[in-house]
């Protein structure tokens, strides 16, 4: 698990966008495992798994041993001014008097330069905690997480403040994310789940409108959903797919029951071939996926030189292989 990020994530840059609210929060959905949750992966935010329910506070403030921006949120933090000029102190110490302590001390103070500090306030922001399902017994757990500071994207603080909240939930949950301000904590786990609409292929520009459905695209989408269209149509799809999950819009094309190749338009660096199942496989996080767990059941190909060819066989050799 990353504990600390370097700097804001492209895909929260890329969310950034699309977000039209003036007003976000940092948070995000997650599913555990019920293992996980066994072991106590979570007990220091207070979310405990017993065989009767998920237990959970509806708030808590992260302990200050989970990492730099939990002890900032915590203590505070005192920073170095080196951009100022040093400043005069003084150490205080007891000398002897000529030289030896048998004839008494005196104090003396020693002068030194040190840069002036400043310290910064503890913020003790909360992580607000929600699970729709807390029944026991459930092979995984969808809990939904937010940092309780609304912040408006307007101030000239708002990059930094966005940084260390995106870092506060990262260091504790392992993950982190952004929504607009008044999305319910309840609804944030609609974000992992993608519901899918096939229908026969259209005219070019009808399916670019149908991918963007509610929202105008960029011109870098728009072209990035024409170049789609146009490659998925040399697969000869039997139909297309479209796909939402929040802010994410899926494209892609159903060459047979048990073979679709899709990406995700806004966030996409690959395409996606999914075999059986694949509905439910679409459910799946990328990262679930990049673990290595479905191993067999999807393939994915990079967006470098020759991927197109390599989506191609890929198709090939599956549909000879069902023959």
């Amino acid at each position: 698990m990353k504990k600390n990020l370097r700097k804001i994530p492209y895909e929260i840059t890329q969310k950034l966008r699309l977000i039209k609210s003036k007003t976000i929060v940092v948070g995000c959905a997650i599913r555990f495992k019920s293992a996980t949750l066994l072991k106590g992966g979570l007990n220091h935010l207070g979310i405990l798994l017993t065989d009767k329910e998920l237990a959970f506070p509806k708030s808590v403030i992260p302990p200050a041993d989970q990492g730099r921006y939990s002890n900032r949120n915590v203590n505070g933090i005192e920073i170095i001014r080196k951009d100022l000029a040093k400043e005069t102190h003084y150490n205080t110490v007891e000398s002897p008097n000529w030289g030896n302590d048998y004839n008494g001390t005196h104090t003396v103070d020693l002068p030194y330069k040190k840069y002036p500090r400043e310290f910064i306030p503890p913020r003790e922001l909360e992580i607000n905690i929600k699970c729709n399902n807390t029944k026991p017994n459930q092979p995984e757990y969808i809990i939904a997480f937010k940092v309780n500071e609304i912040l408006d994207r307007t101030r000239r603080d708002f990059k930094i403040k966005l940084f260390e909240n995106l870092n506060l939930l990262q260091e504790n949950v392992g993950m982190c994310g952004i929504e607009a301000a008044d999305v319910a904590l309840e609804n944030y786990e609609k974000t992992l789940r993608v519901t899918w609409e096939i229908l026969p292929p259209g005219t070019r520009e009808e399916t670019i409108k149908r991918v963007f459905k509610g929202k105008k695209p960029t011109a870098d989408e728009e072209k990035v959903a024409g170049e789609r269209y146009d490659f998925f149509m040399s697969l000869k799809p039997r139909s297309f797919v479209f796909g939402s999950s929040g802010f994410r819009r899926y494209f892609g094309a159903l060459i047979q029951d048990d073979l679709v190749v899709f990406e995700n338009i806004q966030y996409g660096n690959a395409v996606y071939i999914l075999f059986d199942n694949w509905q439910e496989l679409s459910k799946r996080s990328r990262i679930d996926l990049l673990k290595g767990k479905y191993g067999k059941d999807f393939e994915r190909v990079i967006h470098k030189s020759g991927w197109k060819t390599e989506v191609r066989n890929l198709v090939k050799n599956r549909l000879a292989a069902g023959k």
